[in-house]
């Protein structure tokens, strides 16, 4: 046994045995139902780590740009103007995503104050808890466990899970439903395996929980569920377990849930909400590179080592560890529900890292197995070729060549020198988050003490993992997660809140706030951002230069926001209808959804008649 494997444990050694190859098709992993007490501390401990991991920072942390605040401002509206069947930005209408994820922000924000962004992210919050205590309930059907606790603690930990769960957007809670969902699957198609009765209520749980998902965000829960069962169908080609699923019950339960929704939205808009979500939403994201986001395919496993860092460590042993054991059926389901996925968020031009989220669960698996595996052996043992002969009257066809696919899938071993690079990778990364937090702290005003404090744990998350790979101890791993853990509280609740110039829009609301007389009409050139909108107010006015001058001139007590790349229109349309300026202060910072500095001036209309120019030297500059 060499430095880089696992010793001294008996209970790593019970699962070398059961991972060796020429086991693996005989030994199945666990599907016993697991003892409720384990089962509950399990939880309880998953559960605890994510309230580390997804607290702080929730109430203190600004709005986000741009999505964020859309999905908030949206939110908002509905409260303040009673119409909950369409979202609405302003006067805009918001066909991004279906009403789901409105009520349930409407709701919380009903019930803890529609004014703080804390209310709208709440929902985030507890979808990523579900997330977590989810994955761990499934995943103690057939891992130890030990390795249960493990796959929800990854989960929990991961940066993409920990950054959405502070977002008031969708893609947490949706992870939350199709981890309820798929398990739900799991369980009826196991049970049908051995031939007995499926009670129909898990058809009615499946069916409901993915007309919620269809809710919140539209197609992708119910094509995550048709692509594991199309992977299932074709490895094992037995379509009785897939009759309790009662699909006409399934068509009924999703039209009454989903149609009543769609029928008044399309209503109350002329059809106008359904063309632009499927038309302007889904099928551009299909053709090409949506709002600047195209990248090429293999983009999303090239990112994987860092959206789900620190899981991501152990994933190149779990792959080596189950390809032996493809056929086996829970870990077959895994592979149905990663690879089709994926394959899809490849080819699709549209990327964004949160997009592969509603996977990682069952990459939290894969990863708590490969956290037990060995290393590859330094010269891959020859795999004998597997013959998989079709059944009668099935000599050709889509089965046989996925089938063949898979067995070649399967003779593939990530040799030991590509399992320890991407090892080596891991332990670079650490680092470089923590450097990165360390600069993006002393380029924006932030804390750097709190930065330190996030470079201190992504290294040891760094050292962890070389003791992991030189000692294989559980220890390693506990304090990886610990480590990692650490580093999301001191970002999100340290670092994150404290950061001043990227905080553009509550620090123009600040001093909006104390001028006296308190503006009756805010107008925004330039500065278009949404979190403008959802901390001053619905009523702002977003204008391109010359209108905000134009209607500045018409507002009696009005103020402009604008931006110095739009000063050169206004200020020429001011001058030009004889508007007279005085600048109020001026507002610095870091626009983070662009990327770029900006520099906003507040301007009100002279109350000197003899001021003809806007005297910038003479005003208070707020840097």
């Amino acid at each position: 046994m060499t430095s880089y494997e696992f010793k001294a444990s008996n209970e790593l050694k019970k699962m070398r045995r059961l991972l060796e190859p020429d086991d693996l098709t005989e030994q199945p992993l666990q599907g016993s139902t697991p003892r409720r007490g384990p089962l509950m501390v399990a939880v309880f401990v998953v559960l605890m780590a994510g309230l580390l991991c997804f607290l702080p920072g929730q109430t203190s942390i600004a709005p986000m740009d741009r999505d964020e605040a859309r999905f908030a401002q949206s939110s908002k509206q509905m409260i303040n103007s009673g119409d909950y069947i369409t979202p609405r930005f302003q006067q805009d209408l918001r066909a991004k995503k279906p009403v789901g994820i409105y009520w349930m922000q409407s709701a919380t924000a009903s019930i803890f104050g529609s004014d703080s962004i804390a209310s709208y992210r709440l929902p985030s919050f507890i979808g990523a808890l579900l997330a977590a205590a989810g994955i761990t309930v499934l995943a103690s059907f057939f891992l130890p466990p030990f390795q249960a606790i493990l796959a929800g603690l990854l989960l929990a930990s991961s940066l993409v899970m920990v950054v959405e769960s502070h977002l008031a957007k969708t893609d947490a809670m949706l992870t939350a439903l199709i981890i309820i969902q798929q398990g739900i699957l799991w369980r009826i198609l196991n049970i049908a395996r051995t031939g007995a009765y499926v009670s129909g209520k898990y058809a009615v749980m499946f069916w409901g929980v993915m007309a919620l998902a269809i809710l919140v965000k539209g197609p992708i829960a119910p094509l995550i569920a048709f692509l594991t069962g199309l992977t299932i169908l074709i490895v094992e080609r037995r379509l009785d377990i897939f009759k309790p699923l009662r699909p006409v019950l399934g068509i009924v339960i999703l039209t009454s849930l989903v149609m009543p929704w769609v029928l008044m939205v399309t209503s109350a808009t002329d059809g106008a909400f359904l063309n632009i979500a499927i038309k302007g939403d889904l099928v551009n994201k299909l053709q090409s590179g949506q709002e600047s986001h195209g990248a090429p395919p293999l983009t999303y496993l090239m990112l994987v080592v860092i959206t789900f860092w620190p899981g991501s460590l152990c994933l190149s042993r779990g792959i080596t560890a189950i390809r032996q054991q493809w056929r086996d059926p829970n870990i077959l389901f895994c592979l149905g529900w990663i690879v089709p996925f994926w394959v899809v968020l490849e080819l699709t031009p549209t990327k964004l890292p949160h997009y592969n989220l509603p996977v990682f669960a069952a990459l939290a698996i894969v990863s708590s197995l490969g956290a037990m595996a060995l290393l590859p052996p330094a010269k891959a043992k020859p795999t004998p070729p597997e013959t998989n002969k079709p059944k009668d009257g099935q000599k050709n066809g889509l089965a046989e060549f996925a089938s063949k696919a898979l067995v070649f899938l399967r003779s593939v071993s990530l040799p030991r020198s590509v399992v320890l690079a991407w090892e080596y990778l891991f332990m670079a990364i650490g680092p470089i988050l923590g450097i990165v937090v360390l600069y993006a702290a002393s380029f924006a005003q932030g804390s750097r003490v709190m930065a330190g404090v996030a470079l201190f744990a992504s290294i040891l998350v760094s050292l962890a993992a070389l003791w992991w790979q030189r000692g294989g101890s559980m220890r390693a791993i506990a304090s990886m997660i610990t480590a990692a853990i650490s580093f999301q509280m001191a970002l999100l609740g340290g670092v994150m809140q404290k950061i001043e110039k990227i905080r553009v829009s509550p620090r123009l609301h600040a001093e909006i706030t104390a001028l006296d007389p308190a503006p009756e009409v805010v107008i925004a050139a330039g500065y278009h951002e949404p979190s403008l909108v959802f901390i001053q107010g619905t009523d702002t006015l977003l204008f391109p230069p010359v209108d905000a001058a134009l209607a500045l001139a018409e507002a009696e007590g009005g103020l402009a926001l604008v931006e110095s790349r739009a000063q050169d229109d206004f200020l020429k349309t001011a001058a030009t209808i004889g508007l007279k300026l005085d600048v109020i202060t001026t507002v610095k910072g870091y626009n983070i959804s662009r990327g770029q500095n900006v520099s906003i001036d507040l301007y009100r209309t002279s109350q000197d008649p003899s001021s003809a120019e806007p005297a910038k030297d003479q005003n208070h500059t707020n840097n």
